[in-house]
Formats: structure tokens, sequence, C-alpha cells
């Protein structure tokens, strides 16, 4: 199940994303992917039985690139641990790796990488 975030708050020093679904009884699972075709940072929750996976897309990466560090929580109900560590990681890997695609790559320079 794809949940798409719509909304992101900083408040009281952590960044507060709304998503257009539920997430009740989904654990953090500390690990991300991207979906370089539709631009998008993808953070991993576990049912207990398949992954769901949480999508940042474009249009919210200046929220993380200046609040970076800050305390994520998603539907006031899940934390999303080791998300900057993953986010880091991926920045990094994506940088001069054609493997993402060009447009990806050059998106994700001109937002995180300066």
């Amino acid at each position: 199940m794809d949940i798409y975030v719509t909304e992101i708050k900083y408040e009281n020093e952590a960044l507060k994303c709304y998503a257009d679904e539920g997430t009740e009884g989904l654990k953090a699972a500390s690990r991300m992917i991207v979906d370089s075709d539709n631009m998008t940072f993808i953070y991993l929750l576990d049912d207990g039985e398949q992954f769901r996976r949480v999508h940042f897309v474009k249009e919210t990466w200046s929220m993380l690139r200046t609040h970076h560090g800050a305390e994520i929580i998603l539907n006031t109900d899940v934390i999303l641990t080791d998300f900057w560590d993953e986010l880091d990681y991926l920045v990094e890997n994506i940088d001069g790796n054609n493997n993402y695609g060009e447009a990806f790559e050059i998106a994700v320079k001109e937002e995180f990488i300066q």
C-alpha cells in the first residue's frame, strides 16, 4: 500500500507529517528507498506482514531540507526512526550516480546539495 504525505508542519521542534491514509498499527522500519521516476523518497513502514510505502514527493523536499534533523512524526502516531540517516545516505549515493536517472539526480542536487 502506498501512503502519500499531503501536509507537513513544523511544530514543537518536530516535523509533523500528515498522510492520506491511516497509520494505526504500523511500525517504522528504519529504511528508505526512492522512486526516481516519480521523484519521491519512500520511507518504509511495517504492518507485520508487508511493507507500506510512505511517499515524500518533491513538493515536500524543501520542508525536509529546512528542518533537517527534526523528529519526524507521521499522523501523530508513528515516529520515523533513522529517517535522516537514511535520507542522507540516499542523497550522498544519488550524487553523481546515473542509475537514478538524470532528472532525479538534478532535482536532488538542487534541493539537498548546495
